[in-house]
């Protein structure tokens, strides 16, 4: 994900990214490094992502004003994080 993830967003991509979580067959990983700006549509993309998954999925490189988006809404339990690049390095 990149830019600003609003509800404009989350009304274009929420039922492809609830079958790619469907169907995956394993952990999703999304990238966060490059989102500059998040409301509640796009909490709700990530919150469908982890519904639709069996695992966790794996949020990386996550900003601080998204960690506490993800905090003050109580929904940080159900993900995992690791720092951006390669091999979780930053």
């Amino acid at each position: 994900m990149s830019g600003e993830i609003d509800a404009a967003v989350q009304a274009r991509v929420e039922d492809a990214l609830q079958d790619a979580a469907t169907s995956a067959g394993r952990r999703i990983v999304v990238d966060l490094s490059q989102v500059t700006f998040m409301d509640s549509g796009g909490l709700r993309l990530l919150y469908r992502a982890a519904s639709a998954s069996d695992e966790p999925p794996l949020l990386r490189g996550v900003p601080d004003h998204i960690d506490d988006l993800l905090q003050l809404t109580g929904v940080a339990p159900l993900f995992e994080s690791a720092p951006a690049g390669p091999g979780g390095a930053r």
